[in-house]
Protein backbone atom coordinates (compact mmCIF):
# COMPACT_ATOMS: atom_id res chain seq x y z
CA UNK A 1 0.00 0.00 0.00
CA UNK A 2 2.89 2.11 0.73
CA UNK A 3 4.23 1.45 -2.81
CA UNK A 4 0.86 2.23 -4.65
CA UNK A 5 0.99 5.73 -4.45
CA UNK A 6 4.75 6.12 -5.97
CA UNK A 7 3.88 3.27 -8.73
CA UNK A 8 0.84 5.85 -9.57
CA UNK A 9 2.39 8.86 -9.59
CA UNK A 10 5.49 7.51 -12.17
CA UNK A 11 2.61 6.02 -14.37
CA UNK A 12 0.55 9.15 -14.18
CA UNK A 13 3.97 11.30 -15.21
CA UNK A 14 4.64 9.20 -17.94
CA UNK A 15 1.08 9.11 -19.52
CA UNK A 16 1.66 12.77 -19.26
CA UNK A 17 4.57 13.54 -20.50
CA UNK A 18 4.18 10.64 -24.04
CA UNK A 19 1.03 12.50 -24.25
CA UNK A 20 2.95 15.98 -23.79
CA UNK A 21 5.47 15.25 -26.75
CA UNK A 22 2.81 14.33 -28.84
CA UNK A 23 1.00 17.55 -28.98
CA UNK A 24 4.31 18.87 -29.57
CA UNK A 25 5.18 17.01 -32.07
CA UNK A 26 1.56 17.43 -33.77
CA UNK A 27 2.32 20.76 -33.70
CA UNK A 28 5.01 20.94 -35.58
CA UNK A 29 4.03 19.17 -38.27
CA UNK A 30 0.71 20.81 -38.55
CA UNK A 31 3.06 24.03 -38.74
CA UNK A 32 5.14 22.78 -41.47
CA UNK A 33 3.36 20.11 -43.32
CA UNK A 34 1.86 22.86 -46.04
CA UNK A 35 4.90 24.54 -46.75
CA UNK A 36 7.16 20.92 -47.01
CA UNK A 37 3.97 19.17 -49.60
CA UNK A 38 4.26 23.04 -51.67
CA UNK A 39 8.01 21.64 -52.00
CA UNK A 40 7.95 17.75 -52.11
CA UNK A 41 5.76 15.52 -53.70
CA UNK A 42 4.90 13.06 -50.64
CA UNK A 43 5.25 14.19 -47.48
CA UNK A 44 5.09 10.86 -44.71
CA UNK A 45 5.54 7.80 -44.96
CA UNK A 46 1.79 7.31 -47.04
CA UNK A 47 1.74 6.10 -50.83
CA UNK A 48 -1.48 8.66 -51.15
CA UNK A 49 -1.43 11.98 -52.15
CA UNK A 50 -1.26 15.03 -49.87
CA UNK A 51 -3.90 17.71 -49.98
CA UNK A 52 -3.60 20.60 -52.44
CA UNK A 53 -1.75 23.63 -50.47
CA UNK A 54 -4.14 25.99 -51.62
CA UNK A 55 -7.25 24.14 -49.64
CA UNK A 56 -4.59 24.03 -46.38
CA UNK A 57 -4.17 27.61 -46.65
CA UNK A 58 -7.97 28.13 -47.36
CA UNK A 59 -8.83 26.01 -44.18
CA UNK A 60 -6.22 25.17 -42.45
CA UNK A 61 -4.40 22.16 -42.56
CA UNK A 62 -6.80 20.28 -39.76
CA UNK A 63 -9.67 20.69 -41.99
CA UNK A 64 -8.03 19.78 -45.20
CA UNK A 65 -7.26 16.80 -44.00
CA UNK A 66 -10.87 16.19 -42.57
CA UNK A 67 -12.37 17.16 -45.68
CA UNK A 68 -13.39 13.45 -47.54
CA UNK A 69 -12.98 14.56 -50.81
CA UNK A 70 -9.12 15.11 -50.15
CA UNK A 71 -6.74 12.05 -50.13
CA UNK A 72 -3.77 12.54 -47.61
CA UNK A 73 -0.83 10.70 -46.59
CA UNK A 74 -1.55 7.22 -44.54
CA UNK A 75 1.01 8.86 -41.60
CA UNK A 76 2.82 12.02 -42.00
CA UNK A 77 4.80 11.73 -38.81
CA UNK A 78 5.99 8.41 -37.16
CA UNK A 79 6.90 7.76 -33.35
CA UNK A 80 9.96 6.27 -33.21
CA UNK A 81 10.63 6.84 -29.41
CA UNK A 82 8.32 8.43 -26.47
CA UNK A 83 11.12 11.74 -26.98
CA UNK A 84 11.84 11.03 -31.22
CA UNK A 85 9.83 11.66 -33.90
CA UNK A 86 10.52 11.14 -37.65
CA UNK A 87 9.09 12.20 -41.05
CA UNK A 88 9.88 12.14 -44.65
CA UNK A 89 9.82 13.85 -47.81
CA UNK A 90 10.41 12.89 -51.66
CA UNK A 91 9.47 14.01 -55.47
CA UNK A 92 11.48 17.02 -55.78
CA UNK A 93 13.90 17.64 -58.79
CA UNK A 94 17.46 17.13 -58.09
CA UNK A 95 16.43 15.88 -54.10
CA UNK A 96 16.23 11.70 -54.00
CA UNK A 97 14.54 12.20 -50.04
CA UNK A 98 15.07 14.41 -46.77
CA UNK A 99 14.70 12.49 -43.37
CA UNK A 100 13.57 14.80 -40.73
CA UNK A 101 14.29 14.08 -37.23
CA UNK A 102 12.23 15.58 -34.32
CA UNK A 103 14.16 14.99 -30.68
CA UNK A 104 12.15 15.98 -27.64
CA UNK A 105 12.89 16.14 -23.68
CA UNK A 106 12.42 13.37 -21.56
CA UNK A 107 9.12 14.69 -20.29
CA UNK A 108 8.22 11.31 -19.60
CA UNK A 109 11.06 10.38 -17.01
CA UNK A 110 11.67 13.18 -14.74
CA UNK A 111 14.73 11.84 -13.41
CA UNK A 112 16.58 10.78 -16.30
CA UNK A 113 15.74 14.24 -17.58
CA UNK A 114 17.55 15.88 -14.75
CA UNK A 115 20.16 13.58 -14.20
CA UNK A 116 21.22 14.27 -18.24
CA UNK A 117 20.51 18.16 -17.33
CA UNK A 118 23.41 17.53 -14.33
CA UNK A 119 25.54 15.48 -16.49
CA UNK A 120 25.44 18.18 -19.16
CA UNK A 121 26.22 21.28 -16.34
CA UNK A 122 29.50 18.96 -15.25
CA UNK A 123 31.06 17.44 -18.53
CA UNK A 124 31.45 19.14 -21.34
CA UNK A 125 31.10 15.87 -23.56
CA UNK A 126 28.08 15.40 -22.43
CA UNK A 127 25.38 18.49 -23.87
CA UNK A 128 22.41 18.93 -21.61
CA UNK A 129 19.82 17.22 -23.72
CA UNK A 130 18.04 20.13 -25.96
CA UNK A 131 14.53 20.01 -28.29
CA UNK A 132 15.75 20.16 -31.82
CA UNK A 133 14.68 19.70 -35.38
CA UNK A 134 17.30 17.39 -37.78
CA UNK A 135 16.56 17.16 -41.66
CA UNK A 136 19.25 15.65 -43.75
CA UNK A 137 18.82 16.37 -47.76
CA UNK A 138 20.45 13.68 -50.17
CA UNK A 139 20.80 14.96 -53.42
CA UNK A 140 20.83 12.91 -56.50
CA UNK A 141 24.25 13.77 -57.73
CA UNK A 142 23.77 12.44 -61.48
CA UNK A 143 22.72 9.12 -59.99
CA UNK A 144 18.96 9.37 -61.11
CA UNK A 145 19.07 6.77 -63.71
CA UNK A 146 20.40 4.62 -60.45
CA UNK A 147 17.44 5.24 -58.19
CA UNK A 148 14.61 6.32 -60.05
CA UNK A 149 12.37 4.46 -61.88
CA UNK A 150 12.17 4.67 -65.83
CA UNK A 151 9.28 4.77 -67.68
CA UNK A 152 10.30 2.22 -71.10
CA UNK A 153 13.50 3.88 -72.15
CA UNK A 154 12.66 7.28 -71.40
CA UNK A 155 14.34 8.85 -68.40
CA UNK A 156 11.79 10.31 -66.12
CA UNK A 157 14.48 13.18 -64.38
CA UNK A 158 17.30 15.08 -65.50
CA UNK A 159 20.83 14.22 -64.57
CA UNK A 160 21.98 16.42 -61.64
CA UNK A 161 26.13 16.07 -61.69
CA UNK A 162 27.93 19.01 -60.05
CA UNK A 163 31.27 19.10 -58.19
CA UNK A 164 31.07 18.05 -54.60
CA UNK A 165 32.11 20.90 -51.87
CA UNK A 166 31.75 21.29 -48.26
CA UNK A 167 30.15 24.17 -46.57
CA UNK A 168 28.39 25.23 -43.60
CA UNK A 169 26.85 28.24 -41.87
CA UNK A 170 27.30 27.69 -38.06
CA UNK A 171 26.61 29.12 -34.64
CA UNK A 172 29.39 30.17 -32.93
CA UNK A 173 28.98 28.59 -29.41
CA UNK A 174 28.67 25.08 -31.62
CA UNK A 175 31.42 25.79 -34.00
CA UNK A 176 34.45 24.11 -31.72
CA UNK A 177 31.90 20.98 -31.03
CA UNK A 178 30.95 20.69 -34.36
CA UNK A 179 34.62 20.33 -35.90
CA UNK A 180 35.36 18.03 -33.46
CA UNK A 181 32.55 15.47 -33.95
CA UNK A 182 32.56 16.05 -37.88
CA UNK A 183 35.78 15.40 -40.26
CA UNK A 184 33.60 17.13 -43.35
CA UNK A 185 33.79 20.30 -41.56
CA UNK A 186 37.51 19.85 -39.80
CA UNK A 187 38.92 20.57 -43.46
CA UNK A 188 37.15 24.18 -43.88
CA UNK A 189 38.07 27.56 -42.76
CA UNK A 190 36.61 30.08 -40.54
CA UNK A 191 35.31 32.83 -41.76
CA UNK A 192 32.99 36.03 -40.46
CA UNK A 193 30.80 37.35 -43.25
CA UNK A 194 29.39 40.76 -43.43
CA UNK A 195 25.89 40.16 -44.81
CA UNK A 196 25.45 37.11 -41.57
CA UNK A 197 24.53 37.88 -38.48
CA UNK A 198 27.40 38.13 -36.14
CA UNK A 199 26.32 35.01 -33.89
CA UNK A 200 27.22 32.44 -37.42
CA UNK A 201 30.17 32.22 -39.07
CA UNK A 202 30.91 30.35 -42.35
CA UNK A 203 32.87 27.28 -42.62
CA UNK A 204 34.33 27.06 -46.00
CA UNK A 205 36.48 24.86 -48.48
CA UNK A 206 35.84 28.11 -50.75
CA UNK A 207 35.20 31.91 -50.48
CA UNK A 208 34.04 31.31 -54.24
CA UNK A 209 31.47 28.59 -52.87
CA UNK A 210 30.32 31.25 -50.38
CA UNK A 211 29.84 33.91 -52.31
CA UNK A 212 27.55 31.52 -55.06
CA UNK A 213 25.45 29.96 -52.11
CA UNK A 214 24.82 33.07 -49.81
CA UNK A 215 21.82 34.25 -51.37
CA UNK A 216 19.63 37.21 -50.20
CA UNK A 217 17.10 34.38 -49.39
CA UNK A 218 19.54 32.18 -47.61
CA UNK A 219 20.37 35.37 -45.84
CA UNK A 220 17.41 36.55 -44.70
CA UNK A 221 16.08 32.68 -43.46
CA UNK A 222 18.99 32.76 -40.90
CA UNK A 223 18.19 36.18 -39.46
CA UNK A 224 14.72 35.23 -39.00
CA UNK A 225 15.68 31.82 -37.60
CA UNK A 226 17.61 33.46 -35.35
CA UNK A 227 19.83 31.80 -32.80
CA UNK A 228 17.29 28.41 -32.47
CA UNK A 229 19.50 27.54 -36.00
CA UNK A 230 22.67 25.49 -35.03
CA UNK A 231 24.07 24.97 -38.49
CA UNK A 232 23.51 23.97 -41.87
CA UNK A 233 25.75 22.18 -43.26
CA UNK A 234 26.35 21.43 -47.46
CA UNK A 235 28.87 18.44 -47.64
CA UNK A 236 29.97 15.36 -49.94
CA UNK A 237 32.32 14.23 -47.19
CA UNK A 238 30.88 11.81 -44.28
CA UNK A 239 30.89 13.00 -40.41
CA UNK A 240 33.43 10.30 -39.32
CA UNK A 241 36.70 10.21 -41.06
CA UNK A 242 37.11 7.20 -43.52
CA UNK A 243 39.59 4.50 -43.24
CA UNK A 244 39.33 3.96 -47.07
CA UNK A 245 38.07 5.97 -50.18
CA UNK A 246 34.43 5.59 -50.43
CA UNK A 247 32.03 8.09 -52.85
CA UNK A 248 29.48 9.24 -51.51
CA UNK A 249 26.24 11.76 -52.42
CA UNK A 250 25.99 15.08 -51.19
CA UNK A 251 23.58 16.04 -48.47
CA UNK A 252 22.63 19.10 -46.66
CA UNK A 253 22.11 19.19 -42.81
CA UNK A 254 19.92 21.40 -41.07
CA UNK A 255 20.20 21.32 -37.03
CA UNK A 256 17.72 23.92 -35.47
Amino acid sequence: MYILPFILVVILVHLWGTRANRRKSRAWITAHAPVLQQEFALVGYGGRKAPNPDDVSSMGLTKAMANDELVVPEMLLREKAANEYTTYATGRQNVAFVDFKLSLVKRYNPLMRLGEAVFGMLFESLPAPEERMEAICYVFDGRENQLVPRLGDRKTTPNSTYDGFVWAIVHKDLMKRLRDERYDLSLTTTKDHPKLPDWVTVMSESAEVTEILLTPELVKAVKEAGEALEALVVSDQPMDQPKKYVAIPTSVHFVF
